[in-house]
């Protein structure tokens, strides 16, 4: 009998790490009101990249987010399968109203996709996470301006609607 329940604690807590590691793993931040960020980092295989796209609709969905930035710094390899699961985002995404931008690329992702074929010209993309929000924002009509007034002078940005 005492076997069973430690069994049981034993299967719930294994069930609850899987869940805490499945969404670690594909986290969705809002980083602003209708801007939603999904850091990709690792390798991207199948299972991955369906449980990510997933967790991203349900967010766009919960937010109302108007805004999807994917950004694929962290991933080491950008092959044709990545590509693809990327685009497919993309789409889901643009089917529930979200606008999508793909940050992150660097010279040698951007030489492999085109090597590759990929056709990537539907989708925008900017080589930064920084690059992507500013767009962003401009889409929302939020700009950035730096404050000269804070603590020990230090400047701090500010956010503010147009």
């Amino acid at each position: 009998m005492a076997d069973t329940r430690f069994e049981e604690r034993l299967r719930s807590t294994v069930d609850e790490q899987r869940q805490t590691i499945s969404e670690l793993q594909t986290p969705v931040i809002q980083i602003w009101e209708g801007v939603l960020v999904l850091p990709i980092v690792g390798s991207l295989d199948t299972t991955r990249a369906q449980a990510m796209t997933e967790n991203l609709l349900e967010r766009i969905v919960q937010t109302a987010s108007e805004i999807a930035i994917l950004d694929i710094t962290g991933i080491p390899v950008v092959d044709t399968a990545v590509a693809s699961h990327l685009l497919e985002t993309v789409t889901a995404a643009r089917l529930l109203g979200a606008e999508v931008l793909i940050v992150g690329l660097t010279t040698h992702t951007a030489l492999t996709l085109v090597h590759l074929g990929v056709d990537l010209s539907g989708v925008i993309t900017r080589t930064t996470l920084a690059k992507g929000l500013a767009l962003a924002f401009d889409w929302l009509g939020l700009t950035v301006v730096r404050s000269h007034e804070g603590t020990g002078g230090a400047k701090r940005p500010q956010t503010e609607a147009r």
